[in-house]
């Protein structure tokens, strides 16, 4: 079941559309469930909403799944300059996309101190930290990993599935260095074989994210690394990547 309604997103002044999966069963059950916050929620389900026509149908594999979750999916800007201010978590060099001023803090303070505490009221969720967690691709990838680490207080768990690292690596890597990171924090992180346009690219992406990955483990996190074989920057290769970040992060 998936219910949807909007909320006014204080960053951008602007309102966007809350996509909420609820676990079969829920309204004959009395129990509380863990709950997952994913960026571009307009991805998360149905193909006939999703950006590029195609979502990661997490409700598909959610429902033939042994554990019950709820998936809030926030929708994002619809406009690529504005989506890419929301996403990004830092300011950028003049000389890189021209001078980016990224509202990526802005986009997590509005989840974790309104859209959280709404979704906690208004369905039976497991609010700690423990039970919390998010979900990205790209540059939603990039935020989850973001969100982890600089909120660790409130979300414990990150499905990143191609982060998109390369524009802010080095204010990403020293914020991971610098940011107290508790020991019981999941990663998984992944990356395609196929987003590269060549073999050069693919060992750069591959050093950047492997990099990330050993950053967090020496910081006690636990992390998966993961290669998709010919995996391609999308939606459609994304979805297969569910049954491999949603064990890693809840039942191993």
């Amino acid at each position: 079941m998936i219910e949807r309604f909007p909320v006014y997103f204080a960053p951008s002044s602007d309102e966007r559309l809350v996509s909420v999966y609820l676990p079969q069963g829920y309204d004959e059950r009395r129990e509380s469930y863990p709950v997952m916050y994913m960026f571009d929620g307009q991805n998360a389900f149905e193909d006939d909403s999703a950006s590029y026509g195609r979502s990661w149908r997490l409700h598909e594999f959610l429902d033939g799944w042994c554990k019950g979750m709820i998936i809030v999916g926030l929708q994002s800007s619809q406009e690529g300059d504005r989506r890419l201010a929301e996403y990004c978590p830092y300011h950028l060099a003049p000389r890189s996309w021209e001078g980016l001023r990224g509202r990526g803090r802005a986009t997590m303070e509005f989840i974790a101190g309104t859209l959280k505490p709404m979704i906690d009221e208004r369905y039976r969720t497991m609010p700690q930290r423990a039970c919390t967690g998010v979900i990205g691709g790209s540059l939603g990838a990039l935020m989850s990993l973001y969100a982890v680490t600089a909120f660790g207080d409130v979300f414990s768990k990150a499905a990143c599935v191609s982060p998109s690292v390369n524009m802010c690596y080095g204010q990403l890597y020293a914020q991971l260095r610098d940011t107290p990171i508790d020991p019981d924090t999941r990663v998984y992180l992944s990356w395609g074989e196929n987003e590269a346009r060549d073999k050069r690219t693919l060992a750069h992406m591959t050093q950047q994210n492997l990099a990330l990955c050993n950053l967090l483990m020496a910081r006690q996190a636990r992390v998966l690394p993961f290669l998709q074989e010919e995996g391609r920057h999308c939606e459609e290769d994304w979805s297969r990547q569910a049954g491999e970040f949603m064990r890693f992060l809840w039942l191993e």
